[in-house]
């Protein structure tokens, strides 16, 4: 190959990398979202008191229901439990998302799951009071957070006192 055409490939491959990165690090819009022009979701409770309950009798779960009363549909883009001992499942009609446990232990999906006008949800949250062995005896309070597009996380809570 006669050096002219290794000088001009390189000079080629040059300007295609050089306008490749120069591409990719261009400022990218700022997307603005119009809160009022998305629909938020709401819990007719945010906070379950389990009580006393035995590491010994395994698995107790509790119910939350959310609702969007907004005249637009509501999207759950990301939902999580802040430990490895709970889990949570959402469910709409008859499709269930999850069970959804705690960043870093698990795989936490990016969802797009949208929620009309007057439509109702559950949140199943599944907490293990084994999970920590005999040290996760005492007072424990985790959460279930939901992310929602355009609008503040929603947050569910449920404490319990763990007896062996």
């Amino acid at each position: 190959m006669s050096p002219k055409i290794i000088i001009i490939g390189a000079i080629a491959t040059f300007a295609l990398l050089f306008g490749g990165l120069f591409f990719l690090s261009r400022p990218q819009p700022k997307v603005t979202v119009n809160p009022q022009a998305i629909g938020q979701l709401s819990a007719g409770e945010t906070f379950y008191d389990f009580g006393t309950v035995s590491m010994a009798k395994g698995l107790v779960t509790h119910k939350f229901t959310l609702s969007n009363s907004s005249p637009i549909p509501a999207t759950v883009t990301k939902m999580f439990t802040s430990c490895m001992c709970t889990k949570a499942k959402l469910t709409i009609a008859d499709k269930t998302w999850g069970p959804i446990g705690m960043p870093g232990h698990t795989a936490i999906p990016n969802l797009a799951i949208q929620i009309e006008p007057g439509q109702e949800a559950v949140v199943e949250t599944i907490f293990d009071p084994a999970a920590h062995g005999p040290a996760g005896v005492g007072n424990i309070e985790r959460q279930v957070t939901i992310e929602q597009n355009g609008q503040p996380p929603l947050q569910l809570s449920f404490k319990a006192l763990v007896t062996p």
